[in-house]
């Protein structure tokens, strides 16, 4: 049965691929042919993930006649919780797309619908092989398909370059995977992952293995520093893919960590997890920090996802700690919370894209300076936005609290898996600033939100603007509905963490959690604690009521409607809070971080007789970009010119090049 809903699966995708060649007379044909392919494509994917987690796993092995060796797949509950999430986020942005996709009608809409088919096959394909070789051909067709996707609109400089910063960066991710699987493949003497399985190495190669593959997937997920290609690309892609890509493709870099740190490597020593910690609290604060400095909305979101990277690796790094220190209980509840979050900011981080897409789509324009008063011009749009700045700001009852809850709370527990005052105040800084994390969030989010959505417009643009099309607040519409579901009952997405996680060794998750729909307890040592979801709705909802009672019970006062008193002015756009001048605070206070450089522009050609108008341009410095990348860059910049003048155009001296790393070779081989 498994095997059947898979093939399915595969072959909806194709007709998603080949239809926009057929039907190019017809842009509308296109759209909902091969974006309705990919729906029913996206809902197999789900359905093969459910009977996963009700039947048990899908392992066989398909024997092309390639000179790779035979094809293995093999769904096990860590596959099906990727794919699962990959399903639903798909599904909303296929249907999503059927609007979305209406501006490129005259944009190469059929190649954009194809890559689109091509980028969720590639993806489900990385999630369901288990075989090294075919395993990287997947994961470099995802690269290349999502590479044509980022530089579909190709005459805009900026996208090219980021398609290109993307490619470079994830192709030296690429290099570092392959030689991770080399090692284990040399000293297994096999490519399938289930002979991967503690493989044994020596205690070095075992920590460049697991280096290796830390480079290589930290990479596509945007672990800082090496994320630089994330802020760009994602902005650049079309808006659906945008969410797929930040949702879902670089949860595929934690999928592959997941594979080697949970199954190829085992239980690690405990540096391991501090490396992974240090990461993950440096992409988180570093990523909020710089979002809240941006004005460009979908940019704003790409550097959410950078600190979300970090959420997630907190909780990841957490439990290889206690992994490393037998402390399986702890390890459970890390993992679960990394987990969780990964779903969650699936679901949250491709809402926020659409809300972003839509917002583009209504304005032209993704500079929020230039928006404003949306609420009133698209109120359906703003309330999905606002639950998806909800979540990812982790206020109950959403899902982005829960997963958040469970982060802190295994992190509590960090100081007592340490030795040491040091490594003791480490955790202890580390709490508080996922905490800083959680505030700069909130604050960021009601920036997005306020200035785009409130107030009054500030263009043209947003004055204009209506709502999107019905596809397009149905796919929102969808993720917005998940996001509730997911903080509301916990419980569901807990039983199937637990069977992904029971089969690895130092986990226990099977005495971790109750059952109790009401709430998901968990007992380690001597400490409790409870999230009660329902209990915290139950809340909020008679506080609710009361205020509603209380209102009613003083008597509803008239409404005059008229223009807010503004010492006899008219109020205008003018006069209303900046994204710019929202940040200001807090880029002061960390200003060693962000380097704000101010430049007053000052415009006296207006009537001298009452002042000159002031034009206030800011930017704000990269520090990794100035420490790290530009010296690279021109270092190899200065080699270049070094090696420049052995390219001599002389046809003899090349081949006295060739003949020399011959002759080289065969020494070595000889000698060897």
């Amino acid at each position: 049965m498994i095997e059947t809903i898979y093939l399915l699966m595969l072959l909806l995708f194709a007709p998603g691929i080949l239809l926009p060649c057929l039907t190019k007379g017809s842009p509308k044909t296109t759209n909902i042919l091969s974006h309705g392919f990919a729906l029913l494509g996206c809902l197999a994917i789900v359905a093969c993930a459910l009977e996963v987690f009700m039947s048990g796993g899908l392992s066989y092995s398909y024997d092309l006649g390639l000179p790779l060796g035979p094809l293995n797949i093999r769904i096990d509950y860590l596959s099906a919780f990727f794919l699962l999430a990959l399903g639903v986020v798909g599904a909303a942005a296929s249907i999503y797309a059927m609007g979305y996709s209406r501006e490129y009608y005259n944009q190469r809409l059929g190649l954009m619908a194809a890559l689109y088919n091509g980028f969720i096959l590639s993806m489900a394909l990385v999630l369901t092989i288990s075989q090294v070789a075919y395993f990287l051909v997947a994961w470099e067709l995802m690269t290349v398909v999502s590479f044509f996707l980022v530089n579909h609109e190709y005459d805009r400089t900026s996208n090219t370059r980021a398609a290109f910063k993307y490619i470079l960066m994830t192709t030296l991710g690429t290099v570092f995977i392959t030689t991770a699987f080399l090692i284990l493949v040399m000293s297994a003497q096999s490519l399938d992952f289930e002979m991967l399985r503690g493989t044994p190495l020596s205690d070095t190669m075992r920590n460049i293995v697991f280096i290796c593959a830390l480079i290589g997937f930290g990479t596509k997920a945007g672990v800082i520093p090496l994320h630089i290609w994330l802020p760009e690309a994602h902005p650049a892609a079309p808006s659906h893919v945008s969410a797929l890509m930040s949702g879902i493709m670089i949860k595929t870099a934690i999928y592959g960590m997941c594979r080697f740190f949970l199954e190829f490597l085992g239980v690690g020593p405990l540096w391991w997890g501090e490396l992974v910690l240090f990461l993950a609290i440096i992409s988180s604060v570093i990523g909020v920090l710089y979002a809240l400095m941006q004005h460009d909305l979908k940019r704003l979101l790409a550097y959410h996802s950078v600190e979300n990277i970090g959420i997630i690796l907190l909780g990841i790094g957490a439990g290889m700690v206690f992994m490393s220190k037998n402390q399986p209980l702890l390890a459970g509840l890390a993992f679960v919370a990394g987990l969780y979050h990964v779903f969650n900011h699936a679901v949250f981080k491709s809402l926020l894209f659409l809300g972003s897409g839509s917002v583009l789509y209504a304005t032209r324009t993704k500079d929020i300076e230039h928006l404003g008063g949306l609420i009133k011009k698209m109120p359906y749009t703003a309330g999905f936005f606002l639950t998806g700045a909800a979540a990812i700001s982790a206020l109950p009852p959403l899902n982005g609290f829960v997963s958040e809850w469970l982060t802190y709370q295994s992190l509590f527990y960090l100081p007592q898996a340490v030795s040491g005052m040091i490594p003791q105040l480490a955790s202890v800084i580390l709490i508080a600033l996922l905490g800083l994390t959680g505030a700069l969030a909130a604050a960021c989010f009601v920036k997005a939100f306020g200035i785009t959505f409130l107030a009054k417009a500030r263009s043209e643009q947003a004055e204009g603007a209506k709502e999107v099309p019905r596809a397009m607040l149905m796919g929102m519409g969808l993720l917005s509905l998940m996001c509730v579901i997911l903080g509301v009952w916990p419980q569901g997405m807990l039983r199937i963490l637990q069977g992904v996680l029971s089969p690895y060794a130092g986990i226990d998750v099977n005495s971790l959690f109750n059952h109790q729909w009401h709430s998901a307890a968990f007992n380690i040592q001597q400490a409790n604690g409870v999230i009660a979801m329902p209990v915290i709705v139950g809340i909020l909802a008679v506080g609710l009521i009361g205020a509603v009672l209380a209102y009613n019970l003083r008597g509803r006062p008239q409404n005059s409607v008229g223009e807010t008193w503004t010492c006899g002015i008219v109020p205008s756009s003018r006069m209303e809070y900046t994204a710019t001048g929202f940040a200001e605070p807090i880029r002061r206070a960390f200003q060693i971080f962000v380097h704000p450089k101010q430049n007053l522009k000052v415009d006296k050609s207006l009537n001298p007789y009452h002042g000159v108008k002031l034009k206030l341009e800011l930017q704000v410095s990269y520090l990794i970009d100035q420490w790290l990348y530009k010296p690279v860059k021109k270092g190899i910049l200065l080699l270049v010119n070094y090696i420049k003048p052995i390219q001599s155009g002389n046809l003899q001296l090349y081949m006295g090049y060739v003949l020399a790393v011959t002759v080289v070779i065969l020494i070595l081989g000889v000698r060897w």
